[in-house]
């Protein structure tokens, strides 16, 4: 084991016994050491050296130093995305996907995601996708590809994958280059294929969205046409037998006696020239049905 490596995690445990214990003079100590640690560190320090880091708890005492080492890792490129991979599945069992251990949609911008979610979620894959979600894009959709390029390491491949996925349409153009890499091809058909369905499924849902906003204030019974509405309770209220309804004798067809002003009744009309008249509202037929047996008791001497 490397020599830096094997310090680093003596470091990580010191601090988390002391944490545990709640030995303050102990925890002091540890918190030194590891920063006196991370400053003698330079650009030659393996990854891996960095990334035992990341098992430290973030905390008042540790975010300084916890973001010093996430700061050296980002500017790694993406030769430090396999790393940070690994440490963020850390011990899971196998079957588990990082998408499983983490229990968000994806990895990317896990850290607050899982925080709220999982308190129990392993510090090391919290650090780690907090890592990679402050990395440049770019690097990380290269970082993550080579891990689909690279031989063997199929828990790995499957993480990246399902992160290429969560990052969507920006990794297209790179993953179409690695279609005719051998040990990538079906990994990055299957991402490419997902990512795909994902935008149809989007684009549906747009839609959909777009429909509502069209139909949205008008409410399920709301009428098409008002007038066409009112002619059609109006026929409603016409009986079968109208013969009772005719005109009374010696008025104007269509004049309403009762009617303070005069005002003619609508009239069906079979006038090929004007066309037929609207059909008189529910009000109109019954004045003028009163009007014509007051007309009828009178003449016929009822009263």
């Amino acid at each position: 084991m490397d020599a830096e490596l094997a310090v680093a995690r003596q470091l990580v445990d010191a601090f988390t016994d002391a944490l545990g214990t709640g030995d303050l003079d102990a925890r002091e100590y540890a918190e030194q050491q590891l920063t006196d640690f991370v400053d003698e560190l330079d650009d030659g320090t393996a990854d891996a050296t960095l990334a035992a880091l990341l098992d430290l708890p973030l905390d008042e005492g540790t975010f300084s130093l916890l973001h010093d080492v996430s700061t050296r890792l980002a500017r790694r490129g993406p030769g430090v995305v396999a790393v940070l991979l690994e440490t963020a599945l850390g011990e899971a069992p196998p079957e588990l996907s990082l998408r499983d251990v983490v229990t968000v949609a994806g990895a990317v911008g896990a850290l607050l995601e899982a925080a709220a979610r999982r308190p129990d979620l392993p510090d090391r894959t919290a650090n780690a996708c907090s890592v990679m979600d402050a990395m440049a894009q770019g690097d990380l959709i290269l970082g993550l590809i080579e891990v689909l390029e690279a031989p063997g390491g199929e828990r790995l491949k499957r993480a990246a994958a399902e992160m290429l996925v969560d990052i969507g349409e920006p990794a297209v153009a790179r993953l179409e280059m690695s279609l005719h890499d051998r040990d990538a091809e079906p990994w990055v058909s299957d991402v490419l294929i997902d990512i795909r369905e994902g935008r149809e499924g989007g684009s549906d849902t747009a839609r959909a969205d777009e429909d509502d906003v069209a139909c949205e204030g008008i409410p399920d019974d709301a009428p098409a046409d008002d007038a066409a509405v009112g002619d059609t309770r109006a026929a409603d209220a016409i009986p079968d037998d109208t013969s009772a309804y005719e005109a009374p004798l010696g008025d104007a067809p269509g004049k309403d006696p009762a009617s303070d002003d005069g005002a003619p009744t609508a009239v069906a009309s079979d006038d090929p020239a004007g066309g037929p008249a609207p059909l008189p509202g529910a009000g109109d037929i019954d004045r003028d049905y009163e009007a014509f047996v007051d007309r009828f008791k009178r003449e016929t001497g009822q009263r």
